[in-house]
């Protein structure tokens, strides 16, 4: 197989399967923050085959087609904001290794989130959302955003361990 043609085929195959774990969103109330996270492991084939530059056009792809096509807009919201970060994780492991690279992580994380939450609240007033978040009080919601961050670091690693899986175990087996 043509080197191209695998980056396109493996890419596509992975936005609609992507997308396809987001459509989920609505209809089991829980993808509605699984369904992001599995989605952003898809990238990861995507990031092996072709680089980060079809990873960022896989997460794009996904996003828009998320946005324009799931029930569960919170689910594609957090795709679209947060799901930029496999295709870009290894870059900023590079940069800085270790433990020296997890504040900037957490701060980027946290700044998308942000991002993510002036728009549900100030411009897009997505009520339902809204009253979920005035619901759980503020001692809840820091509770609620300090285990968002624990959640990224265990997703970090998550990301790793599933790279070497793909490599070392599905790769070889879907393309001899």
């Amino acid at each position: 197989m043509n080197k191209n043609t695998r980056r396109v085929a493996v890419s596509g195959m992975m936005v609609a399967l992507a997308t396809a774990i987001l459509l989920m969103g609505g209809v089991i109330p829980a993808a509605t923050f699984v369904g992001p996270a599995l989605a952003g492991l898809l990238v990861i084939p995507v990031f092996v085959e072709g680089g980060q530059r079809y990873a960022l056009g896989a997460w794009a792809a996904i996003s828009a087609l998320s946005l324009m096509l799931c029930a569960d807009k919170e689910a594609a919201l957090l795709f679209a904001f947060l799901g930029w970060y496999p295709a870009l994780k290894w870059r900023l492991d590079a940069r800085l290794p270790g433990w020296r690279g997890v504040p900037v992580k957490l701060f980027i994380w946290n700044l998308c989130a942000g991002a993510m939450a002036a728009l549900i609240f100030f411009v897009l007033r997505m009520d339902q959302i809204m009253a979920e978040y005035r619901e759980m009080g503020r001692a809840m919601l820091i509770a609620f955003i300090l285990l968002a961050n624990v959640t990224l670091l265990i997703y970090d690693r998550l990301l790793g361990a599933m790279a070497v899986v793909y490599l070392k175990k599905l790769r070889p087996k879907l393309f001899k």
